[in-house]
């Protein structure tokens, strides 16, 4: 499989999966984080490594909590932040970590459990 078709298909899918699993167990959480993105375009960015080499980068392009558009080689990041204003944090993560974590059915059931067992995998930095 591509990282192409990997990050814009089966991460996007996996996250808009979790996202409705989260939704469903903590709708009070859910409705706050909703309302602090509502309205607001942010954008995303991920650097996907292999054996420690840059594979490819990627940004999500996030309507409120959505997905609207994934971009392939282009790594930007802006996340309006109610209060911080503007911050740019992409995440660097290998593919084999992406690749094992969308196939997790216990993230859709255990996120904070999950979330915990793959913060290993994740450096997040911040643009200047």
């Amino acid at each position: 499989m591509s990282l192409d078709t990997l990050i814009q298909d089966d991460l996007v899918n996996f996250r808009r999966e979790v996202i409705g699993c989260f939704k469903e167990q903590h709708p009070h959480i859910f409705s706050i984080l909703e309302h602090m993105f509502s309205g607001r375009k942010n954008r995303i960015g991920i650097q996907v490594t292999e054996d420690g080499s840059i594979a490819g980068r990627y940004t999500l392009v996030m309507d409120g909590i959505n997905v609207v558009e994934v971009k392939s080689g282009t790594l930007d990041s802006a996340l309006h932040h109610p209060l911080l204003g503007v911050i740019k944090p992409y995440v660097t993560i290998e593919r084999s970590a992406i690749e094992t974590m969308v196939k997790d059915e216990q993230f859709k059931t255990e996120i904070f459990t999950s979330i915990v067992k793959y913060l290993p995998d994740f450096t997040i930095r911040f643009m200047r």
